[in-house]
């Protein structure tokens, strides 16, 4: 356990959970001694929490505490996932004490989500309640967390599905409102996610160099990293015009806390009025930007830096849609 300054002014203590995983947490004083004070107070408290009894507390009540936390600190959708988890969980276990619960336990709950629902609900649900459990590590409920040494599902993998670039052209005739088409030239040339678009600010689009920069300012990144995008030239000269028009500091107008679900509706609206496979939907565009760039012969890695992914694995996801390589590949041995 240690404190570090850091560039904020504040200095920090770094020490390690009850999981063995590093943790941070600010001391919120810029001075040296008033932060070794806070952290000799620190270790005074974690050394009386490892000492005592576990907080007995049913699983309603820790439900509505993980949740109520989750409000505060985490995205509105994340917390909605957690909710949905937990409500299966709660109705699974009904309201026991949660320091009872065991990895036996959690493994007969999950199998049974396996059988009832799909492996695609049990792999959410076991990523859900480690997460919860970590909660309840630190908040003293108990000792262990009953999800440790439970090996996440492997899923099976699915092809992406994107729009064609004909799809697409007809999904853009069909479109008669200039913002929201706006709004599916941009996502589409840029690759960015839903939120990570209708969050952008103009002081995040530079023109001059063609670039767009995702600095966490009203969106945080699902990797939580800082991403720059390039502007390519079919989507450069429509931020230009909506640059000239625009009467505020954000690129698009649709606010409030709903307004992806309302934008999700829309597309799939325009999608259906355009007569295209009905499973399209926001995100697609999102996946037809890594295919295209795939199929015009561009390196997986690049695409992978563009779209933000903290692993290469994750884009590969597209490399079987370039072909050329492997047919060369295979005529070599003509």
């Amino acid at each position: 356990m240690f404190i570090r300054k850091r560039k904020n002014g504040f200095y920090h203590i770094y020490y390690n959970g009850k999981d063995g995983k590093r943790k941070t947490i600010s001391t919120k004083k810029t001075t040296q001694a008033d932060a070794l004070k806070f952290l000799t107070n620190f270790q005074q408290e974690i050394e009386r929490r490892s000492g005592d009894e576990v907080q007995t507390i049913d699983l309603k009540s820790f439900t509505f505490q993980f949740l109520r936390n989750a409000e505060i600190n985490k995205a509105y959708k994340t917390m909605k996932v957690y909710r949905t988890t937990l409500n299966f969980f709660q109705k699974y276990f009904s309201n026991i004490n949660l320091h009872t619960i065991t990895n036996a336990d959690i493994k007969k709950y999950l199998e049974q989500r396996l059988s009832t629902s799909s492996i695609f609900s049990a792999r959410k649900d076991l990523i859900n309640l480690k997460a919860a459990f970590r909660y309840a590590l630190e908040e003293n409920y108990i000792k262990v967390n009953p999800c440790n040494g439970i090996k996440q599902f492997t899923l099976p993998q699915k092809q992406p599905l994107y729009f064609s670039k004909q799809d697409y052209e007809k999904l853009l005739e069909i479109i008669d409102d200039r913002e929201f088409k706006n709004l599916i030239m941009i996502a589409a040339n840029t690759g960015l996610r839903l939120m990570e678009v209708l969050s952008l600010n103009w002081a995040q689009v530079d023109l001059n160099i063609k670039n767009i920069i995702l600095d966490q300012r009203d969106h945080i990144t699902k990797s939580k990293k800082i991403r720059s995008v390039p502007i390519n030239n079919n989507i450069y000269p429509v931020l230009l015009e909506m640059q000239q028009h625009s009467t505020g500091d954000n690129l698009f107008s649709y606010s409030g806390r709903n307004k992806d679900v309302y934008v999700s509706m829309k597309f799939k609206h325009y999608v259906k009025k355009a007569k295209l496979n009905p499973l399209l939907h926001f995100h697609s565009l999102r996946h037809s930007f890594a295919s295209w760039l795939v199929q015009s012969g561009v390196s997986i890695y690049l695409i992978s830096k563009l779209l933000g992914h903290s692993n290469i694995s994750t884009t590969e996801i597209y490399s079987h849609l370039r072909q050329d390589d492997l047919l060369d590949c295979v005529n070599s041995l003509n």
